[in-house]
This record gives C-alpha cells, structure tokens and sequence, in this order.
C-alpha cells in the first residue's frame, strides 16, 4: 500500500470514529427537556429568562401584566428560566425567595394558611424560589425531603399510598425534595432512576409500553428521576431533548400547533 493512499484510509477511518463518537455523545452533553401533553388547559405559552433573579422578577411581573401565569420555573447553565402559560385557571399568583430552605419552609406554611398552594419550586444560585396560586384545584398539599435518595423513593411510594401524586421533584443544598398534592388522581405509579440520559429515555419508552406516561421528571447529582402514573390528568405525551432554551422555546411553538402543550421543564446532563 502506498502512503498517499494509507493517508487517505487513515483519514476516512478517523472521521466515520469521531461522527460516531460525536452521535454517542449528544446523550451526554447539557441539555433542556421539555415533555408535551394534549388535554391542558393552556391555551398560549411562552417561554422567557434572565441570567439574575433580580432581573427575572421583571419578567414575572411583564408576563403577568400580559395575563400570563407562571407554570414552570428552572435554573440552569447560568440562567432563570420560566414557562409562561394563558388558561391555567389560577388567580393570585405570587411568588416567595430564600436563602435557605429552612425559610422556605416556613414561607410555604404560612401561604398554606393564606389560602395558596405551591405550583412550582426552584433552587438556583443559593436562592431557594417558590411560585404560589390560588385556585389551583389542590385540595391538599405535603412535601418530603431527604438526604438520602433510597429514603427518598421510600417516601415518595409511602405516599402515593396516601393518595397524594407528585407535583414537582427539585435537588437543592444536599437533599431531594418532593411536592405532593391530592386532587385529581393519576392512577398506578411507578417510579424509575438512572445515572444516564440515554439510559432513561430507555426507561421512558418501558413504562410507556406498560401502560405508563412521565408525569415528572428531574435531574440531580448525575442522576435522573422520573414517575409514571397510568391514568395523568392528560392526553398524549412526548419528550424532546434540546441544546438550548430558543430550541426548546421552537419546539414549543411547534408543539403548540398540534394542541399539544409543555407541561414539565427539566434540565441536565
């Protein structure tokens, strides 16, 4: 064999390795997930952010202005970031910042007896952020946290035996943290764990073909976590993974024009 033609192998061979590496790993580079449900009651969506707290309480307050709620909140790669919704159905929206989750707590008690419950809850930059409603159609609300994400399984299925469903799942200051809410009831649940995009997708598609659809899902200390339920409060689901926020906010538009609407919002490795 000739050199210019060992070269030109050598080359050929180097670039189909690093496409295929390249494909591999797109399961393990950030990203955004958003998951799409038909049957909600939104009827606009928008998604907005701003890299400081400070600033995305302007956001909140312009959103709101233009008769949005606030459905989905998160904090990732450097930015807050928000899933603005028409329809909920909620009034008195108000919002709740801590240092620690110890205030928070204390926050959320006293709203409880104000007459709100939690919608959504959020731990970025030190900043502990919950955004309350009124009319939420909640009857009740709990929450667990724990260090230890065994314990916290442990919980979360002593609960659904309770009767409350999960809200919302979030990672913050060392523990897991779950917010449950009795209401309208999901079903069967079943609950799944791994330590790899790829691996979980995987996980989706099983408890799909069981008759089971992705109510929540969050990622946290390398791992991610989703629960299932047989019977959710909507139609049709689909996840989408996106690099960014103005790819997921794309998607979301898309979405939009075949009735489906984003429902829960996660980010992660």
């Amino acid at each position: 064999m000739n050199c210019k033609r060992y070269f030109l192998m050598l080359w050929l061979l180097v670039g189909v390795v690093t496409l295929s590496m390249g494909g591999n790993n797109d399961a393990y580079r950030y990203k955004w997930v958003g998951v799409f449900a038909k049957g909600t009651p939104y009827t606009e969506q928008t998604i907005s952010g701003s890299m400081m707290w400070e600033g995305f309480q302007d956001v909140i307050k312009r959103r709101w202005a233009e008769g949005y709620d606030l459905t989905q909140l998160k904090y990732g790669n450097g930015k807050w970031v928000g899933v603005f919704s028409k329809g909920s159905g909620w009034s008195h929206q108000s919002y709740s910042a801590t240092e620690r989750w110890e205030a928070m707590g204390i926050e959320i008690q006293k709203r409880w007896k104000e007459g709100y419950f939690l919608v959504a809850i959020e731990h970025g930059l030190s900043e502990w952020v919950g955004i309350f409603a009124k009319d939420s159609g909640f009857t009740n609300q709990s929450y667990e946290r724990q260090k230890s994400l065994t314990k916290f399984q442990e919980k979360i299925l002593q609960r659904w035996k309770d009767g409350f469903e999960v809200m919302d799942i979030e990672y913050g200051e060392g523990h897991w943290l779950a917010i449950l809410v009795k209401g309208k009831k999901y079903g069967t649940h079943a609950m799944s764990l791994r330590n790899d995009w790829k691996k979980f997708t995987k996980v989706i598609e099983r408890q799909k073909s069981d008759g089971y659809r992705l109510t929540n899902m969050a990622f946290g200390v390398g791992k991610w976590i989703g629960t299932f339920a047989s019977n959710p409060p909507y139609g049709s689901l689909y996840y989408k993974d996106t690099p960014n926020i103005s790819a997921l906010n794309e998607e979301m538009r898309m979405a939009s024009d075949d009735d489906y609407a984003l429902v829960d919002l996660a980010e992660g490795w």
